[in-house]
């Protein structure tokens, strides 16, 4: 059984050297080897290796390009690597900037609030003051209704009142949990301010509006129809028969109306407090009630 393989590698050993291609290789092999040999005898070494170098010359060209090229992709490859990495890191130390800067940004405008604060407090030295973040909000162009983060806990309650950090009168809390309260601003329709004219003292009430409060207006309603009223005057709280305590900054006259049907006028307000964008307010815990002139 062992002579079955020997002989069938033998046959086929047979078969390729009986094959045309193997023996004309063979052939030129020879042939080659023996034009070498007589060419070195008769002193034609030189020439050979003219012969060899001209014959091998593009090779090693081509070769020495392949190198080149193989190096170059490398090296490319190589910098690509590292000019990603070093992108990472400088993106890295960027976000780490940015969020400095927006740390020191924060401090610095909670620093500015609590000195405005300070600045209402030496003003009023009667109020007794509780800070708070806004937690919530209802969508909408203008802030109406919002959530604070502090509620009867923290000495917060119905109907105290909220300013921001320039004495401009925001509106009122509505309701209140122990860790939380709801409140409206002064351009919510169910509003109502007892305020008068800083310059001519003309009195009257801040009201919401619906289609003003779209606007984030409120107005001056229930003047007398000789009031003076102007455009840019000042309109305050008046500390009578509300929960406001007087002189909070309620807002700037815009413009005057004549109310036809009631006869009688009215002004236009955009409140002093910007409530489009608030972040903390000030609720106003307890004052002095103002006694009247």
């Amino acid at each position: 059984m062992k002579l079955y393989p020997r002989a069938t590698n033998s046959f086929e050993t047979m078969k390729i050297l009986k094959s045309k291609f193997f023996i004309i290789t063979l052939t030129v092999a020879a042939s080659v080897a023996v034009v070498f040999t007589a060419m070195s005898l008769l002193g034609y070494s030189s020439y050979l290796k003219s012969a060899l170098n001209f014959l091998l010359t593009p090779f090693q060209k081509l070769s020495d390009v392949v190198g080149r090229s193989v190096d170059g992709y490398a090296d490319y490859f190589t910098e690509a690597d590292r000019l990603k990495k070093e992108n990472e890191e400088l993106k890295k130390q960027i976000d780490e900037m940015l969020d400095e800067v927006q740390s020191a940004k924060a401090v610095r405008a909670e620093n500015d609030e609590l000195r405005r604060m300070l600045e209402v407090k030496a003003e009023h030295l009667d109020y007794k003051f509780e800070l708070a973040d806004v937690i919530g909000r209802e969508d909408g162009n203008y802030m109406t209704v919002f959530t604070l983060g502090k509620g009867k806990n923290s000495g917060i309650d119905r109907d105290m009142p909220i300013i921001s950090a320039n004495s401009g009168l925001i509106g009122r809390i509505t309701d209140a949990g122990s860790t939380w309260s709801k409140a409206c601003s002064v351009i919510e329709m169910d509003s109502s301010v007892g305020a008068f004219v800083e310059r001519s003292r003309a009195a009257g009430i801040v009201v919401g509006d619906y289609e003003l409060g779209l606007k984030g207006l409120c107005k001056l309603a229930y003047l007398q129809s000789d009031a003076d009223v102007e455009v840019g005057d000042r309109v305050m709280t008046s500390g009578v028969g509300s929960i406001y305590p007087r002189g909070l900054i309620i807002g700037t006259v815009t413009e005057v109306r004549v109310d036809e049907s009631l006869r009688t006028v009215y002004a236009i307000v955009r409140p002093y407090a910007d409530v489009s964008d608030l972040s903390t307010v000030t609720v106003v815990k307890s004052y002095e009630k103002y006694a009247g002139d």
